[in-house]
């Protein structure tokens, strides 16, 4: 494992491969091993990188001190495009969705061209849901983590772990989870009250993202939850270049349960990006 230091932080990322870089962010509550599956299939053909961030994996445990997303998860991302020295394929998923999707938003505002696609599953862009357009979906979510984020300032790990993962899996998916999953979700959860409130504290719209001129392909499960559907949609519509796919039998944790639709997909992604690549010429 190679390391970024950050200011005070270290970031751990995995490196493997050759080729076009593919920078894979992975979800809340996991780290770059959430990606391994894609190991093979990449690695002969792309520079696979995959960070832990901060508090998962090897990378440095979250700081007692006050962090926002801008200066702390953003900036393992943004340092790790930089370290692969060449315009990026940027993938995530959920957390890391967002965080692709921050990214690619930074490099369009300043037209340096270092995101050559973006393939996110799910991204959790929660403010996108302002609005009477969505607000049962707005509701839902903010519920969700309110509840996460006042039970994790409270002590109370286990509670605010059922209130997130209940959400995304369901109640009875998540009770009846294996054990080894279930605490390390409970051990990292204090970790994702924080990305909750970071996520919100945002404040996007739509129109931050519409200047994102890259090829982008979204990914989301038939059977996910409506705020992950919903927020698919409005960044549908506010990217130019965007395209949709859906795993009809997945819900939101398709890395993890349809991997190998995934490696199909992401294969089919990379492979339109770099002849529009070669359509259009550096």
């Amino acid at each position: 494992m190679n390391f970024l230091q950050l200011k005070q932080m270290q970031a751990h990322y995995f490196d493997r491969g050759a080729g076009a870089p593919v920078v894979l962010v992975h979800c809340s509550s996991a780290s770059h091993k959430a990606w391994l599956f894609l190991e093979e299939e990449l690695t002969g053909q792309y520079r696979m990188l995959a960070p832990d961030l901060l508090g998962y994996g090897m990378s440095t445990p979250w700081p007692d001190t006050p962090q926002t997303i801008a200066d702390s998860d953003l900036d393992v991302v943004l340092a790790l495009i930089e370290a692969a020295g060449a315009p990026v394929h940027l993938a995530g998923h959920s957390y890391g969705g967002l965080l692709g999707l921050e990214a690619a938003r930074v490099h369009a505002e300043r037209g340096s061209g270092a995101i050559a696609s973006l393939f996110l599953v799910e991204p959790v862009a929660f403010p996108l849901l302002k609005g009477e357009t969505h607000a049962q979906e707005w509701q839902d979510i903010a519920g969700v983590a309110r509840q996460c984020i006042e039970a994790a300032a409270a002590g109370n790990d286990e509670a605010a772990a059922d209130a997130y993962m209940g959400y995304w899996l369901g109640a009875e998916q998540w009770r009846m989870s294996p054990e080894r999953f279930r605490s390390e979700v409970i051990r990292t959860v204090a970790k994702v009250a924080h990305e909750f409130q970071g996520v919100f504290d945002l404040d996007r719209s739509p129109g931050d993202y519409g200047a994102i001129d890259c090829p982008a392909t979204f990914v989301r499960g038939g059977r996910s939850p409506r705020a992950a559907s919903a927020i698919t949609d409005l960044l549908m519509n506010a990217l130019p270049r965007a395209e949709l796919e859906e795993i009809a039998d997945a819900g939101h944790m398709s890395p993890f349960t349809h991997q190998q639709e995934i490696v199909t997909l992401l294969r089919a992604h990379l492979a339109r990006a770099g002849a529009n690549a070669a359509r259009t010429g550096p």
